[in-house]
């Protein structure tokens, strides 16, 4: 008849086995862990394009009433400063005019992109420009907004306006 103590020596000796592989396993699992980038842009919502394209329909609106840009942020009603409040991801900067007006929507600083949010490892956000002119030809008001094709913490150029259509700096894509 085989002994119990026996048996149960050798299912300690087992179980210590597995905990031995099983933590020294899990270790560099864990460590890797912490590298996985994930995009700054998942699950968190980014104002930008909303606050560009609501200025942009603005000053359009503005245009039609008054048969002139608004010369500032204020007069529009879209809020009480010289340019939309600031987020932790963007700053805006607006330049107006008569006959054109721009909106810089320019990041704050690099986000962490590791899966802990850690800081690890950092990415950049997209510049956002956008720009409303009036066309003297053709008698409208037309608008832009462009978006970075590289991250960047500098301030976006402006859209360059030919004839009757606006077309994005270089380097920059046109967004619908």
């Amino acid at each position: 008849m085989p002994d119990v103590n026996e048996q149960s020596d050798r299912t300690q000796i087992s179980l210590k086995k597995i905990f031995l592989l099983v933590g020294v396993g899990a270790l560099p699992v864990g460590v890797l862990t912490l590298f996985i980038q994930v995009s700054p842009s998942c699950g968190c919502s980014d104002g930008s394009r909303a606050t560009i394209g609501s200025f942009t329909r603005a000053q359009q609106a503005y245009f039609l009433e008054q048969s002139a840009f608004a010369e500032s942020y204020r007069s529009l009603g879209l809020g009480d400063g010289d340019a939309p409040p600031a987020t932790t991801r963007y700053r805006y900067t607006v330049e107006m005019s008569k006959d054109r007006s721009f909106i810089y929507a320019t990041p704050t600083k690099e986000l962490p992109t590791d899966f802990f949010g850690l800081g690890l490892m950092k990415k950049g956000r997209s510049s956002l420009v956008g720009a409303v002119a009036y066309d003297q030809k053709n008698k409208f008001t037309v608008s832009i907004m462009c978006r970075s094709l590289k991250d960047t913490l500098e301030q976006p150029p402006k859209p360059v306006f030919n004839e009757d259509k606006f077309t994005c700096p270089i380097g920059f894509k046109t967004m619908e």
